[in-house]
Formats: C-alpha cells, sequence, structure tokens
C-alpha cells in the first residue's frame, strides 16, 4: 500500500502535465479541514459547511482555473504557468489562513508572503507539486480530527437522561421567571477574599430588593457553554463524550439553544420562552432555536463570526421583548458579558492590572443590574428573578495553562465561585432550596418549588467542580476540582 502510495506521488511529481485543478483544489481543502478542526462545534450545521465549502474551495478551484486559463492563451504569460500555479498555492492558503485565523486579511504579512512566494516562484517554480504533496499531507492531521469531531457530533445526548419524570412535571404554579446571567459575576465571600480584595455594594442591594442570596455558590464547569449546558439539562455531563474534551464541548450550543429539559418542561406547562444576549456566541453554529422568541436571528449572524462580533443592547431588547403581548407566562434567558472574566492569552498583562479592570467591570454590571432589576420589578412585579452567573472571574489566573493547574485554592474559587441570587415573591414556601449549592440543580430546585412536589428533591446531582487537565501537554483529561462536599482536590504543588 506504502510503495503504491509513493509510486503515485513520484509519477505525479515527474509528469509534465500541470495540474491546476489539483492545486486549487488542495488550497482550498487544506485550509478548508484547517477551520473545521478549530471551529467543528461551532460551525457544524450542512448550512453552513455547504457555504464554507464553496468559499474556500469552490473559489480556490475558480481562480486557479481561470488563472490558468488566462496564463496559458496568452503567449507571452504562458511560458509562466508553472510560476503562477507555485505563487498561487502560497497567496491563497496564506489569505484563507489570515481570515480563518485572525477573522480579518492581515494586509502587511500577507504583502510580504506574495513578494516573497513571487520572488522564490523564480527559482523553485519546477516544484509546486511538491509543494502541493506537503499541502497534503498537511490535510492528514485537520482531517482525522474533524472525522473524530463528526462522530462525536452523532452521538445521542444521553447524558441529559432524568432519573425520574421531571421532564413530565405538572407546575402549579406559573409565574413569569427571568434568568439574568452576568458572565463570570463571582460571589460575595470570594469577591471579599484575595485576590480580588474588593467589596460590592450589589449584595446587600440585591438582599433590600427581596433577593435570597445563596452564599458560597460555585459553577460545576468553568467555561459558558460547559457551565449552562449542565445547567439547562439538571444534569452533570463530565464534558460530554468528546473523543477530546474541550471548553467547546460537543453540542453545547444545540443544549443552550433550546435543545435541553428545561426548555421542554417550560415548552408543556405553556410558557412562552424568549433569549435575549449579548452577542451570537450561543447561536453561532445556526442550530435549531427552540426559544419562542430571540433578540438575535440566525439570519444576522455574520458568515466569519467567532461568536463576539455582534453588540446587542441587552436592556432595550429585555424591555421591547416584555412588551410581547403573549397570554402564557413567559421565561427569559438573559445573558451578558459582565463583567466577564480576565484574558488568559495575554500574558503582558500583570495580574493588578485585570483585577482592576475586572472590579471596573463589576460596577458596570452593577449598574445593568440595577436597571434590569428596576424594570422586571415594575412591570412585572410578582415575577421570579434569577441572577445566576455561569462561572468566577478568573482574576489571579495568567493563563491557560494555569487555568487547567488547580494547584491553589484561591484560583479554584475565582474559577468556580458564582453570584446567586433569588427574588422567589412568595413562591418559595418551604426548604426546597436547603442542599441548592451548584448551579446544575437550579432548576429541578424550581421546578420542584413551582409543582409543589418535593419528590423531584429525591434525585440532585451530585455538586461536584469539574475541569480539564492537559498534564501530558497533548490530551486534556476530565478531572473533578471541587467535591460535592466543597473540598478541594488539589494536584501537586499546591499551597
Amino acid at each position: 500500500m506504502i510503495k503504491k502510495i509513493k509510486t503515485y506521488i513520484a509519477n505525479f511529481i515527474n509528469s509534465d502535465k500541470d495540474a491546476p485543478l489539483i492545486a486549487g483544489l488542495l488550497s482550498g481543502l487544506y485550509p478548508l479541514l484547517y477551520f473545521y478542526s478549530s471551529y467543528f462545534f461551532s460551525k457544524n450545521s450542512l448550512e453552513q459547511f455547504i457555504t464554507f465549502f464553496l468559499l474556500f474551495v469552490g473559489v480556490s478551484v475558480l481562480v486557479f482555473t481561470i488563472s490558468y486559463f488566462l496564463f496559458n492563451k496568452i503567449t507571452f504569460l504562458k511560458k509562466y504557468k508553472k510560476h503562477l500555479l507555485f505563487v498561487l498555492i502560497i497567496v491563497v492558503i496564506a489569505s484563507f489562513l489570515s481570515e480563518i485565523i485572525y477573522f480579518k486579511l492581515m494586509k502587511k504579512a500577507l504583502v510580504l508572503i506574495y513578494i516573497l512566494a513571487f520572488l522564490l516562484s523564480f527559482k523553485f517554480y519546477k516544484s509546486y507539486k511538491k509543494l502541493l504533496v506537503v499541502v497534503a499531507l498537511m490535510c492528514v492531521f485537520p482531517f482525522g480530527k474533524n472525522v473524530i469531531s463528526l462522530y462525536d457530533s452523532f452521538k445521542p445526548l444521553d447524558w441529559q437522561e432524568q432519573p425520574d419524570a421531571i421532564e413530565n412535571v405538572v407546575l402549579t404554579k406559573t409565574p413569569n421567571i427571568y434568568l439574568i446571567q452576568p458572565d463570570g459575576y463571582v460571589s460575595k465571600e470570594v469577591l471579599s477574599q484575595a485576590p480580588y480584595n474588593a467589596e460590592s455594594e450589589m449584595y446587600n442591594w440585591l438582599e433590600t430588593e427581596g433577593f435570597k442570596i445563596y452564599p458560597n455558590f460555585r459553577s460545576n464547569y468553568p467555561a459558558t457553554l460547559t457551565s449552562n449546558a449542565s445547567l439547562f439539562s439538571m444534569k452533570q455531563h463530565y464534558f460530554g463524550e468528546d473523543t477530546f474534551p474541550s471548553l467547546e464541548m460537543l453540542n453545547a450550543r444545540d443544549v443552550i439553544s433550546g435543545q435541553n429539559p428545561v426548555i421542554s418542561i417550560l415548552d408543556k406547562n405553556d410558557y412562552s420562552t424568549y433569549l435575549v444576549v449579548e452577542n451570537e456566541y450561543f447561536q453561532h453554529n445556526k442550530s435549531d432555536q427552540k426559544y419562542d422568541f430571540r433578540n438575535i436571528s440566525l439570519k444576522e449572524i455574520p458568515l466569519f463570526s467567532h461568536g463576539e462580533n455582534m453588540k446587542e443592547d441587552v436592556s432595550e431588547d429585555v424591555k421591547e421583548m416584555m412588551k410581547i403581548d403573549a397570554p402564557n407566562p413567559k421565561f427569559f434567558f438573559i445573558e451578558r458579558l459582565m463583567p466577564h472574566h480576565v484574558i488568559l492569552y495575554d500574558d503582558i498583562v500583570d495580574v493588578e492590572t485585570e483585577r482592576e479592570w475586572y472590579l471596573n467591570r463589576v460596577e458596570e454590571a452593577n449598574s445593568w443590574l440595577k436597571s434590569t432589576v428596576n424594570h422586571i420589578s415594575v412591570q412585572d412585579p410578582e415575577a421570579i428573578v434569577i441572577i445566576l452567573a455561569d462561572h468566577g472571574g478568573m482574576v489571579g489566573i495568567d493563563n491557560y495553562k494555569e487555568k487547567y493547574a488547580n494547584t491553589n485554592i484561591e484560583n479554584m474559587n475565582s474559577i468556580f465561585s458564582v453570584l446567586l441570587a433569588i427574588k422567589w415573591n412568595g413562591n418559595l414556601v418551604g426548604d426546597e432550596d436547603a442542599k441548592l449549592k451548584t448551579n446544575v440543580n437550579l432548576f429541578r430546585v424550581l421546578f420542584s418549588v413551582l409543582s409543589e412536589d418535593k419528590t423531584y428533591l429525591n434525585n440532585l446531582e451530585e455538586d461536584g467542580s469539574y475541569n480539564l487537565d492537559n498534564g501530558n501537554g497533548f490530551y486534556y483529561s476530565v478531572h473533578q476540582a471541587i467535591q460535592s462536599n466543597g473540598d478541594y482536590n488539589l494536584k501537586k504543588g499546591a499551597n
């Protein structure tokens, strides 16, 4: 087999016949495979694949075919056909990769690459087929990775299966429900400790507004997608069933966009559902949307969206959607990147600077939360209002490697600590929330309260918090960072 492949490659390289079609195909195929190896789970709709295939492969083949045809027809250019193919291979791949990696054309860098390719062509133009062989070999790794991702994407979401009949729960109380998610907002206890060392009057304000604040509350996962996937599924997923676990969790966006038991339960109880978000992060794989109303339609999402291209006015969108005349009770999921988390890929910025940035963002988040809560209180005074962050602010953490290390209690708190405050408005009359410690059990407790049926509390999920470990430098494994009882599983080097 290997011998046959070697013979085929040698025959291809030594052939006098030019291969503009193969050159165009490979020059578009490698960027396509690279693109999907990096963004498979955020761009995995059939519509997106067809679009990107035509963009990368189709355009590349067209460019090579037309250019080669013109050079072959124009007499004084004919002798430069191989030069053309050599240059186009480099130019097309470099241009596509620039758009993929940086979401824009890096003009200065590309101009230098174009000039270099042009100059090199005068010496190496006869080797353009060898260059194509190198490109073909470069396709092997991203192709394999995409095959695995494609296989994973067809796995059923078995981890969502509930241990009881809660998906058929009948709610005897049906108040409007507002779940407000300030991204990366930590609990009062952690904010007052190192490395935050700060105070916020927000917690006291919430209490005066009738909110119950849950102390030392934490998320089960360290990132928005993984945290919300477990939240809306009422189940631990342990990073799903990915062959290679990552924060870009398998089918997480599909789950958050409505393919989950929570939205199913609300639908069965005649709730109308509303998704109000700041950007397209939850939707940019353009999966089927189960929410009845959304402030961002799939048609609005840019082709090369990386999830944060759009900037919606969440406050105004909430007000407009609250005006929608619907006889059904309403459920709102409102999310905004405030205060967000510190930048983990910029080693230039020191921890203290990031801490100050985060605390300034906390003040901005407080203003937004107060404004939103006040509007809901006036327009919908009987509603249940839940303020729940997805993960911590990660102040004190320098980079992603440190985020996964879990050797420091302060850092672990910074990753997993979250704000939970609920304005029950008289709907909580018992102790159904007594064991509420992490995000994963929020909706099970809520549905127990609204159905007035405590038996659903018999199947609370375990409250462990989970992270990834890249100890071997290649493969991320899943490990429990914090136990259900709150004890820390510190790794070597802990302090």
